[in-house]
């Protein structure tokens, strides 16, 4: 055996003696921007934890957290006039499941706390998402935006050009037809597999003026178009160290 793989060995010996060493809390906290990631806002079953999923009951202490430690949850246009926040952090959701309206959104209500979902078009209104009433009522409080998903949740870097500029431009459409608002905000799905240089240029050339991914990170503020928007991951079954971690670190686990 050699050298090298005797230290792997003991490093994930480790890891599995002290979890606490796969955290990040040992990083350089970093400032700027934070990009949080959810999907679902629902109960589970603790014995099968999606970590897609965070349940209501933590969802709220997430917001109570952001309040209580002086962060500034901001919409899609404050982030383009990029103005002096204290901590600014958004909250954004994939998919736009059904469960976004029902736990989601009066949590959001309670604490005026602004949010935006990313949404699948042709998933609208088939079961377990959201209908186009659901979403126009979010949409019409003042707190909820939303940005598109593709059509069809695809990834977008396996499909010729011609598909990539469909999945882009007809979402974008459809949202703006049924919203009677510009759409300005993208997210890959499949996150940072999910796009390379030939799609990139193509979610602009489209209107988006804004596209997240799932590379990890905390974002420079203002925000820097060069790149894409970095994310964090809350998870289901975390603690708010963890989150703690999200919001500083830009992820809580190496």
């Amino acid at each position: 055996m050699t050298a090298a793989v005797l230290a792997v060995l003991c490093a994930a010996a480790l890891f599995v003696i002290c979890p606490s060493l796969c955290k990040t809390w040992y990083l350089p906290k970093r400032k700027g921007f934070v990009a949080l990631m959810y999907h679902h806002a629902a109960e589970q079953n603790p014995s099968s934890l999606d970590p897609f999923t965070v349940t209501p009951a933590m969802l709220e202490k997430h917001l109570i957290f952001l309040k209580e430690n002086g962060y500034t949850p901001i919409s899609l246009k404050e982030l383009e006039k990029g103005a002096p926040v204290q901590k600014p952090v958004m909250l954004t959701f994939d998919d736009g499941y059904e469960d976004n309206y029902k736990n989601l959104f009066p949590l959001l209500k309670k604490y005026n706390v602004p949010a935006v979902i990313f949404l699948v078009t042709d998933k609208i209104g088939t079961p377990e998402y959201m209908t186009w009433e659901q979403i126009r009522e979010m949409k019409n409080s003042g707190l909820v935006q939303f940005g598109s998903h593709t059509c069809s949740h695809c990834r977008l870097r396996s499909l010729p050009d011609e598909e990539i500029v469909r999945e882009l431009v007809r979402s974008k459409q459809i949202l703006e037809e049924q919203l009677g608002e510009p759409v300005t905000a993208f997210c890959y799905p499949f996150g940072s597999g999910g796009f390379d240089k030939r799609v990139r240029p193509q979610v602009f050339k489209a209107g988006y003026l804004f596209d997240f991914s799932t590379n990890k990170g905390v974002n420079p503020w203002p925000w820097n178009p060069a790149k894409t928007l970095r994310r964090a991951f809350p998870r289901g079954g975390e603690t708010l160290f963890d989150y703690h971690l999200q919001l500083t670190r830009g992820q809580s686990k190496l």
